[in-house]
Formats: C-alpha cells, sequence, structure tokens
C-alpha cells in the first residue's frame, strides 16, 4: 500500500516539475502487458516516455539505478505498443527517467532529471 502512495505521490510530483520545464503531459499510467510508462509527454516537437523513480533518503541508491536492463526493455516494448496508431508516431520519440528523493515527511528534497536516457539501438524487443 505505502509502495503504491509513494509512487502515485511521486507521479504528481513529477508532473509539476515536468510542466515547469514546459512538458506538455498527454497521458500517466500507460499499461500494457509488457508493462508500463509512467508518463508520456512531448517536450516542443519529442514525444517523450518518462519513468519516474521515487525514493525516500538516498539509503537505497538513486531511482535512476533501478532502471536496469530488463525494465528498459520493458519500458521500450510498451513506447512501441504505445506508437501502433497513435497520432504522435510520426515525431521523433525519447526516454527520459526523473528521480525523485523526498525526505521522511514526503518533502522534496531533490530531483535529478535525466533526458534521453537510453536508447533502442539494435535491440530485438519483441
Amino acid at each position: 500500500m505505502f509502495r503504491k502512495y509513494l509512487g502515485n505521490y511521486g507521479e504528481f510530483t513529477a508532473r509539476k516539475i515536468l510542466e515547469n520545464k514546459g512538458y506538455v503531459i498527454i497521458e500517466a499510467r500507460y499499461y500494457t502487458r509488457f508493462g508500463e510508462i509512467d508518463l508520456i509527454a512531448k517536450d516542443q516537437d519529442v514525444l517523450v516516455f518518462i519513468e519516474v523513480k521515487t525514493r525516500i533518503g538516498g539509503h537505497y541508491g538513486s531511482g535512476a539505478e533501478a532502471i536496469t536492463k530488463k525494465k528498459r526493455k520493458h519500458l521500450i516494448r510498451t513506447a512501441l505498443c504505445y506508437l501502433q496508431g497513435k497520432k504522435y508516431k510520426d515525431l521523433p520519440c525519447r526516454f527520459d527517467i526523473l528521480a525523485l528523493e523526498l525526505n521522511k515527511k514526503g518533502e522534496l528534497l531533490k530531483y535529478e532529471l535525466i533526458t534521453n536516457a537510453f536508447g533502442v539501438e539494435g535491440g530485438n524487443y519483441y
């Protein structure tokens, strides 16, 4: 229950941060059988698939470190599903990671936005 609350709070906070940076949020919590993408947005003329990682304190490393090769593969597969039949399919795409660190009261201590965090080069994703 706490993890779900933390994730929802992190996504809410992420939306505010990204909107302040000029991103336009298109969709949240996009699910397929391959996985979930937390946020999908436009950053000028680029479609951005965003993974939000929220941590309390720095005890377990940064949220960005939690994006394993397996997780990247799931994100790419999910993004490919999203692009099929969507009106944004002709836009260039990228994957961003937004890592949030909160204190024990739930206040934002810091965040790290990693733009173009990884690519899809040379992979077999199906």
